[in-house]
């Protein structure tokens, strides 16, 4: 796609297939998702410049009005990445000067020229990081908005934003040609909304939602398709345990450093090379995960519930309870086979859930239920315990030995280090999505800003939607038989004494 501005800026998206049929679309709602480098935040930048150009001359004085909102999650982001786009393509040498004092506004204006119409276009860089920002963003009268890396930011911001378009400019001055939202994003977790909205549940009609996913900037190859003479002369890069190969269809690569996709795999872990680079959906971890030993690829099969052996229910309460059900067979290796993850429901309903999972899941299995000791605080109101509750739902759940965290995570980090007839001693069920995620390092440890070069994390974990079913997972198998594992010394020649405490250094 090629097209001639009348300023004598020239867009061209001729080697990019995908951004071209982005560019062309007027869905009222677009995303694009694609890898880094691939040109998405450029496009956009390009398209509100193209709206602007394409919107119908006012009645009253023949210039072309509209008022745009670029939207980031943060003003640092802001200003390093999404105004830095902006301004390759609109430089203020050229475009006139940036106000950079928050709201950033640039007010692009171009006088008529002979039989062309004037240009006034405004836009308007926000940063939601600060309350007040927000309360901005949702008084604006708008042509239209741009939501860059909307992975970062919740829906509820889209949701905003779609009776904020449209509004600008007045009928008086003709009304706007086109409005509506644009989005980019890199690849995003499974469980995200863009995820379900692009792959699931696309908004259809006349204000229809339209999404555009670009190719790979590499692509995965497999073992036996690569030549065992100096692979890696041919093109072959060897990352993270597999083998790559840059993706010839990758858009936005003439304009990219050579050789920028095969330094930029470089030291990355698997995860990271399938968002960033490959530009699949994945999930890739933030700060330092609770369980470094967790290996998803190892450790996730297909699980089925085993005959006659009980089942264990570990269980973390407060607003977002959550359950995880397990079996440890005879050779001693965990099997998780199920989860139950709530947000926003009190324990009442919580119970019945849980009640109903049992029954329709696990009929006449033996069943251990296991709590955080924390349940047994009894309530300033009914005066009754979480325990309690349960109780009166039929279900007969037991506190753990201790909610220490460090015990908690060596209960489950020791399983995983163990190798049975040749597996893990800790298997988790592919369809345990939220655990995997939660182990995988969506249940981790913040980092802590200390200065260029150095790397320090928070001593708790960071609480967020990850850790309640990682800390369920920690009380089913500390209530069954782990804490008993590590509290209580092998016997040896030396006698039969038993010792209470911890016989090791977790953290060693």
């Amino acid at each position: 796609m090629s097209d001639e501005i009348p300023s004598g800026l020239k867009l061209d998206f001729s080697g990019s297939p995908v951004v071209a049929k982005f560019l062309r679309s007027n869905s009222f709602v677009r995303g694009i998702m694609g890898p880094v480098g691939s040109g998405k935040s450029y496009a956009c930048c390009a398209e509100i410049f193209r709206r602007a150009v394409m919107q119908k001359p006012s009645p009253r004085d023949g210039i072309r009005y509209s008022r745009f909102v670029i939207v980031r999650n943060s003003y640092p982001m802001l200003r390093t990445t999404t105004l830095k786009t902006w301004m390759e393509l609109l430089p203020e040498h050229i475009w006139g000067h940036v106000r950079h004092a928050p709201p950033i506004t640039h007010h692009l204006k171009l006088p008529p020229r002979g039989d062309a119409s004037g240009i006034d276009c405004e836009v308007i860089f926000l940063a939601l990081d600060q309350p007040k920002d927000v309360r901005k963003l949702l008084s604006l009268e708008l042509t239209g908005a741009w939501i860059n890396e909307a992975r970062e930011l919740p829906k509820s911001i889209v949701d905003g934003l779609t009776h904020r378009v449209g509004r600008y400019p007045t009928k008086a001055d003709g009304g706007p040609s086109w409005h509506g939202i644009i989005m980019d994003t890199n690849p995003c977790d499974d469980d995200h909304y863009w995820y379900r909205l692009a792959e699931k549940e696309t908004p259809r009609g006349k204000f229809k939602w339209e999404f555009f996913n670009q190719a790979g900037g590499v692509l995965e190859v497999k073992p036996e398709n690569v030549p065992d003479d100096m692979p890696e002369a041919q093109g072959f890069i060897s990352q993270a345990g597999r083998w790559w190969k840059v993706n010839e269809k990758a858009e936005n690569i003439n304009n990219l450093p050579e050789g920028y996709y095969v330094q930029l795999l470089g030291g990355k872990n698997l995860d990271w090379i399938r968002c960033y680079a490959e530009g699949k959906y994945t999930y890739v971890q933030e700060g330092r995960p609770v369980w470094s030993e967790y290996d998803d690829t190892t450790m996730s099969a297909d699980l089925e519930p085993v005959p006659n052996i009980p089942i264990n229910i570990g269980l973390d309460f407060g607003l977002t309870p959550a359950g995880v059900f397990a079996q440890k067979l005879p050779n001693g290796r965990w099997h998780i086979l199920h989860e139950v993850v709530t947000f926003d429901i009190g324990l009442e309903r919580f119970c019945s859930v849980l009640k109903s999972e049992l029954e329709m899941r696990f009929p006449g299995f033996e069943v251990n239920m296991w709590g955080d000791p924390a349940g047994m605080q009894r309530d300033q109101i009914f005066e009754t315990t979480a325990f309690d509750h349960l109780k009166t739902h039929g279900l007969l759940a037991r506190p753990t030995a201790t909610n220490d965290f460090r015990t908690r995570r060596e209960a489950v980090a020791i399983p995983m280090g163990r190798l049975i007839d040749g597996k893990p001693g800790f298997m988790v069920n592919r369809k345990c999505q939220r655990l995997r995620k939660s182990l995988a390092g969506g249940y981790h440890f913040k980092r802590v800003a200390i200065g260029a070069g150095q790397e320090r994390f928070k001593d708790s974990p960071n609480k967020n939607e990850h850790s309640h079913v990682g800390d369920a997972v920690g009380y089913c198998l500390l209530g069954g038989g782990e804490h008993k594992r590590m509290t209580v010394r092998p016997r040896s020649e030396y006698g039969n004494s038993t010792a209470k405490v911890l016989d090791f250094d977790v953290f060693s």
